[in-house]
């Protein structure tokens, strides 16, 4: 009997370790959050790449951070917020630390499409303009290469006529 209960248990701690949390699905607002931390990171890793070149746009992307502060911070906390939802307070500043990283390492070895000097112009461009959440959205849309997210989009309502 005791040797019955072991082996239940030991099953019930495997089956517990197995279990993912059930993930929040993603809606609009948080997918243009993790579209400008995308855009944010990969503008990081490439200005950091390109330093060294005569195409050096740290500067600029400098300026971008600088303006766009307030803009970028927001994101991060609706991006952590609904990371939450999923990993608890806690574990959603893990899963935040996760994806900046996997994004980071996707630029490691320069960016796919642009070079130095298209980076440096779009940096210059996003530098100089004000941006709302829709507008770095779509800079993020024609810059970044991969997806910002994984998982599930939430369902779109379409309002019926009456």
């Amino acid at each position: 009997m005791t040797r019955i209960l072991w082996k239940a248990a030991l099953v019930a701690v495997a089956a517990s370790m197995s279990i993912q949390p059930v993930q929040a699905c993603w809606t609009n607002a948080a997918q243009d959050a993790a579209k400008i931390k995308h855009l944010n990171t990969m503008l990081m890793v490439t200005a950091l790449r390109c330093r060294n070149t005569s195409d050096n746009f740290l500067p600029q992307y400098n300026r971008f951070v600088a303006k766009h502060n307030g803009l970028i911070g927001s994101q991060n906390a609706a991006l952590r917020n609904h990371l939450a939802q999923t990993y608890g307070a806690r574990g959603a500043e893990g899963a935040l630390d996760r994806m900046s990283i996997g994004y980071a390492n996707s630029y490691g070895n320069g960016h796919k499409t642009m070079d130095c000097r298209q980076l440096k112009e779009l940096a210059t461009k996003l530098s100089s303009e004000a941006h709302g959440v829709v507008t770095m959205a779509a800079a993020a849309d024609f810059a970044v290469t991969g997806q910002s997210w994984s998982g599930t989009t939430c369902p779109t309502r379409i309002a019926k006529r009456p």
